[in-house]
Formats: structure tokens, sequence, C-alpha cells
């Protein structure tokens, strides 16, 4: 996938890119809304690769430490949301972008 219009974007135009991509309901013009499409797809894939490292991390630690266990846990469990909801968000966001 190509990033060109991301990468275009000035920075307050990608911060308005991050406002689109992670809440609803917010208006933006469909250069916004493409380049949130955009960064939408490398976004969930950085999360999926951490998401798997500290999933990796909890593995380790559950047969050493329970505290470092517990935080990566912790940790673990809202990587899962955060790629869930990113997920989603991607889908509605790329639904829109292509009507």
């Amino acid at each position: 996938m190509n990033i060109d219009v991301y990468r275009s974007c000035t920075w307050r135009e990608k911060r308005d890119v991050l406002n689109v991509f992670w809440r609803t309901n917010v208006e933006a013009t469909s250069r916004i809304v493409e380049a949130a499409v955009q960064y939408g797809y490398y976004a969930v894939i950085c999360l999926i690769v951490v998401m798997l490292e500290l999933a990796l991390i909890l593995v380790v630690a559950l047969s050493h430490n329970s505290l470092v266990a517990g935080l990566s846990a912790f940790a673990e469990l809202f990587m899962i949301w955060s790629t869930w909801r990113a997920i989603k968000r991607y889908r509605v966001l790329k639904t829109q972008f292509a009507r």
C-alpha cells in the first residue's frame, strides 16, 4: 500500500489524520480520510507486531517473575483492545473512502 497522500500532509494535517483515525464522528475532507486509510494500514501492522512481542515477553515472564508477567499481561490486553479498535476503524474508514 502506498502512503503518498499521508506523506504529503503537513504537520497539522497529520494531526487531523490521527484524529480521524482514532475517533468517531469527526468531519474531514476526502484527502484527510484517504491519508487516514493509508495511516491505518501501517498502524494495524505495527500494533500486531507489538502485540506479538508482548506475547513473547509474557510467555517468558510467566516462568520467571510474577510482577513482570502481570504487567505484560495487562499490556497485552491493552494491545489486543487497541489492535481490535484500529482494525475496526480501518475498515470503517476504508468503506467510507471507497464511496
